[in-house]
């Protein structure tokens, strides 16, 4: 009898969690909407089992999954621009080949509303610089000043998986996801050779992120500043059209991510003539503190290193959610092995019933 009713409350147990499945992917499945709060400051974009959150209503996004009973954070700052001069090039941004920068998240940025994309497929809102930005340097020069509506952020979810070409490559961006073209509009490069690099600052709440790359993935602590001797590490980059960054959530899911940053390994710009091209798109990382938001905090800090070009470059990252179950999943599915346990428990404790059912 005790087997009877212990097998039954694993079948009961497992069928739950079969039928919980489904529901959280119908979760998945709503399409995208967003919010503006004026008196709050910020903007919300939720699509699917993602909620992101523009702070400030600059481009400074908080993230995580609206379906967990725990909230992982994941923070993703487009935080400067900075133009260089590659001295030894490699391609990717070095801190020693600096030449100025503008902090774009500490601009004014108007917006739109949200809109329905033209197609029907999805949701968009547009950020842009509003007005002119200050370039620092350390030169003694007069101040170069970035014009306002030089800078775009395009930020799209979509009501189900997209498959979209990027200069001849396809890759997909999922309804937990979305995507952000990052829109630059003539540069004041100070020679033809000096290059632009985006600096984006990362962290997670659990400060361990993974990097993805041609020599495999590895884990990297957001939380430990490197020394200002340390060079930028150079990110390897695959053969895939995207390049991602992982961020770790722990002992909370059975996997070890919830979150990610993906960016494809190159960009188009178009002259003012219209000729389009495309231009290769490196990148390079390292773990630094840095005051975001006033307060000092240790981020992985990627430079994404683009060409010196002239005309308006685009470029295509994408965040979102990827690997690891729902909360919800753990919970039924644990309450599923509970119950095989109990059964396996209960035949151990009486192997006789076994030899007896055995023979009838």
């Amino acid at each position: 009898m005790k087997r009877t009713m212990a097998t039954l409350l694993g079948i009961i147990m497992i069928g739950i969690m079969a039928a919980a499945i489904p529901m959280a992917r119908a979760e998945e499945g709503h399409g995208p909407e967003g919010t503006i709060d004026n008196e709050g400051n910020r903007i919300v974009f939720q699509s699917g089992s993602l909620t992101a959150e523009f702070e400030g209503m600059v481009p400074k996004i908080k993230f995580y999954d609206n379906t967990g009973m725990t909230r992982i954070e994941q923070k993703v700052n487009f935080r400067a621009l900075i133009e260089f001069a590659d001295a030894n090039s490699d391609g990717m941004f070095q801190s020693n080949e600096r030449v100025m920068e503008g902090a774009i998240d500490a601009a004014h940025w108007s917006h739109t509303n949200f809109y329905s994309l033209p197609d029907g497929s999805g949701v968009g809102i547009d950020f842009t610089l509003a007005e002119p930005l200050v370039l620092s340097s350390s030169d003694a020069g007069p101040p170069v000043v970035l014009a306002s509506n030089s800078v775009s952020l395009i930020v799209k979810a979509y009501n189900t998986t997209k498959t979209l070409t990027v200069d001849g490559r396809s890759f997909t961006v999922g309804q937990a996801e979305i995507k952000i073209d990052i829109v630059i509009k003539d540069w004041p490069f100070q020679n033809s050779t000096n290059k632009l690099a985006l600096q984006v600052n990362m962290k997670s709440s659990t400060e361990r992120l993974d990097i993805d790359e041609r020599t495999g993935s590895h884990d990297f602590d957001a939380s430990r500043e490197e020394s200002p001797e340390t060079a930028e590490h150079e990110f390897h980059q695959t053969d895939e059209p995207e390049e991602e960054v992982r961020f770790s959530s722990g002992l909370i899911t059975t996997s070890t991510t919830v979150g990610f940053f993906r960016f494809v390994d190159t960009a188009t710009v178009t002259s003012s003539g219209g000729q389009t091209q495309v231009v290769p798109v490196a990148a390079s990382f390292k773990s630094e503190a840095d005051h975001d938001g006033g307060e000092r905090e240790t981020f992985m800090k990627l430079y994404l290193a683009y060409p010196n070009f002239q005309g308006t470059l685009v470029h295509d990252p994408t965040i979102g959610l990827g690997g690891g179950f729902p909360t919800l999943y753990l919970i039924v599915g644990g309450a599923a092995i509970a119950g095989l346990v109990t059964v396996s428990a209960i035949r151990r404790r009486h192997p006789q019933v076994h030899r007896d059912s055995g023979r009838n």
